[in-house]
């Protein structure tokens, strides 16, 4: 048993079998290692011991899959975003950049070779490699196209509110598709491009359920209008453009 081995067992001897204010459960033998949520593999410790049991970990598996799971697992608890800071405890950037290091190596050779869930799909030349990937969007694989699936992500959905976008953002997207950002600039539809557009829309039919609730949630809206100076109208600001204004007929 070396020194990381006995600085572990020692903490999880003085843990406790409750949960307390301030202490986080931690799994003696993790569950990437093959440990489970039984209560003789749990134990309450403190955030901080928390952290050092994690670190001691990738001190105790030096070696092998073992210690990439030890050194991801305590990547993941020093995450840090606007949702997630849990651990002040301080780490030198020599150790940090060691722990960095040691990471990435073994994540590079895990994805190398055979091991590469891409090694030998180039989708782009291969004609199966296409089929497969075609498959896997319109196939019965395909998650949002499974009942099941479907229902959780509207559960997911239930009650929840989107915030509105502020107006920097709106702005900022509207200026990424102005003038040579637009992806139809200086581009003119030909003639049969519009005929086949327009032949497809009217073959495009909706549920009644569908019609109905366009109907409910357009009643009691007043559609805001403009006045056409060359016919003298009131019209629709969705078809203004289109038969007024530099298009009207009395222009």
């Amino acid at each position: 048993m070396n020194k990381y081995q006995k600085w572990y067992n020692q903490i999880i001897a003085n843990g406790k079998h409750t949960k307390l204010p301030g202490y986080e459960r931690h799994h003696i033998l993790p569950k990437s290692l093959g440990g489970n949520n039984k209560k003789n593999n749990l134990v309450y410790i403190t955030s901080r011991e928390h952290f050092i049991c994690h670190w001691l970990l990738t001190k105790i598996y030096p070696t092998g899959e073992e210690h990439w799971k030890m050194l991801n697992a305590l990547r993941i608890m020093r995450a840090e975003n606007k949702n997630q800071q849990r651990y002040d405890t301080k780490i030198t950037s020599r150790v940090y950049a060691k722990l960095k290091e040691e990471y990435s190596l073994l994540q590079s050779e895990r994805v190398r070779g055979q091991n590469n869930p891409m090694y030998g799909d180039k989708f782009h030349r291969s004609e199966q490699g296409s089929l497969r990937q075609r498959e896997a969007i319109l196939g019965e694989k395909n998650g949002s196209k499974q009942p099941e699936a479907q229902k959780k992500i509207s559960e997911s959905k239930l009650g929840k509110k989107r915030a509105p976008f502020n107006e920097t953002w709106l702005a900022n997207l509207t200026a990424t598709r102005q003038g040579e950002r637009n992806g139809m600039f200086g581009k003119k539809q030909s003639g049969e491009t519009k005929e086949k557009i327009r032949e497809k829309a009217k073959l495009r039919t909706y549920s009644d359920e569908t019609n109905e609730k366009r109907r409910q949630s357009n009643l009691g809206l007043k559609r805001e209008k403009k006045l056409c100076p060359h016919c003298n109208q009131q019209v629709a600001v969705n078809g203004y453009a289109r038969w007024h204004g530099d298009n009207c007929k009395k222009r």
